[in-house]
């Protein structure tokens, strides 16, 4: 994500933060109606509070990997944290991923209820007395919840990953997700119009769940549609090439007469390396125009057949950030897979993908 940087990693898991949360500290810090002492509090519970949330997105990291799921990093925002990880494609798996982060909050919750009540501190309003049991009994309080808030069954909460995962026990995923993400929305709106008159944070977080619920969607229904449809479905099957020979200037006349950016690199008839558009036009601005393309050109890539699942290309071009993926048969280069052919196909399909999609492919038979 852009604007996050590393500050470690906790099991072999990257965490990282968004540049927007240490804006949040600041502000919090500098608060002129807490004085210094008041911000180096507030700046203390808030950091607190987000150890919870980062311990409660490790609880989803983990029973992902656990189960084979690839768990990229942690990301920690003001507004909570992210766990990019792959969702299982089993079901129980996948309710056992998303109830793991509530559990841990409802863990961290007994905890400082625990200790609050051995230590004596009052539950109640009486808390705010004393700035130490503040701190304990609020730590109780927000990250109980933060489980029961995660546990309302709408996406992209955890409650609407552990309802949709036990539809789809007995139906089919897409299915699922749609009754699932049909019923988010509907208390989505719900809680909209309550915030409204209540509450206006209610009403922001239920637009942020009306629309994260419809973004889960599809990208449900493209992913399964996706993994039923080989990449020769898509492919680019008349596309330019370049020689490792070329220089810059014949890579400029290329680009400047097709519609093509991304390029596969042949010598000898065999594929040699691949050059995306972003490293083109950084060599553009840098390099003279007569480097050659094996001077530029990326020599180890990755690289499908006709008959691979669409998923599975698609997903190498976005982990990877590269513009076009070769597709081989037989060692001899047969087409090209980019980004913006994705796209259209995305466009292509419209409301209803998979009828339309296995209309295209069964045109290409």
């Amino acid at each position: 994500m852009k604007w996050s940087f590393k500050i470690g990693s906790i099991f072999g898991i990257p965490i990282r933060i968004h540049i927007t949360f240490l804006l949040l500290l600041f502000f919090v810090a500098i608060n002129p109606h807490r004085g210094l002492l008041g911000g180096l509090v507030g700046v203390l519970f808030i950091v607190l509070v987000f150890i919870g949330v980062l311990l409660h997105e490790l609880g989803h990291s983990l029973v992902a990997r656990h189960f084979g799921a690839p768990v990229h990093d942690i990301i920690l925002l003001p507004i909570g944290g992210v766990s990019r990880t792959e969702i299982p494609e089993d079901p129980k798996q996948e309710i056992m991923m998303a109830v793991a982060g509530p559990v841990v909050s409802l863990i961290l919750a007994l905890f400082f209820l625990l200790f609050s009540i051995l230590l004596g501190y009052n539950l109640g309003f009486g808390h705010f007395l004393d700035a130490k049991a503040k701190i304990l009994v609020e730590l109780f309080y927000v990250n109980l919840m933060l489980a029961i808030f995660n546990l309302i069954p709408a996406f992209p909460m955890d409650g609407g990953r552990i309802l949709r995962g036990i539809l789809a026990l007995s139906m089919d995923p897409v299915r699922a997700t749609r009754i699932a993400v049909g019923i988010g929305q509907a208390l989505a709106v719900i809680m909209f119009f309550v915030g409204i008159f209540f509450n206006w944070w209610l009403a922001l977080i239920a637009i942020f769940l009306y629309f994260g619920a419809e973004t889960e969607e599809q990208g449900t229904i493209l992913r399964k549609v996706l993994h039923q449809v080989p990449v020769r479905a898509l492919m680019l099957d008349k596309f330019e090439v370049l020689s490792p020979e070329d220089d810059l200037s014949r890579v400029l006349e290329v680009i400047c007469h097709s519609a093509q950016s991304d390029f596969p690199v042949i010598e000898n008839n065999q594929l040699v390396g691949i050059v995306s558009k972003e490293v083109i036009f950084q060599a553009l601005r840098q390099l003279p125009s007569e480097t050659k393309v094996r001077d530029i050109m990326i020599r180890e890539f990755y690289q499908t057949e006709p008959d691979e699942p669409l998923d599975l290309a698609l997903k190498h071009l976005v982990e990877n950030k590269v513009g076009v993926v070769p597709v081989v048969e037989g060692g001899r280069l047969v087409g090209i897979l980019t980004m913006d052919q994705l796209a259209k196909y995305q466009l292509i399909c419209g409301a209803r993908p998979q009828e339309k999609l296995s209309f295209i492919y069964s045109r290409q038979k």
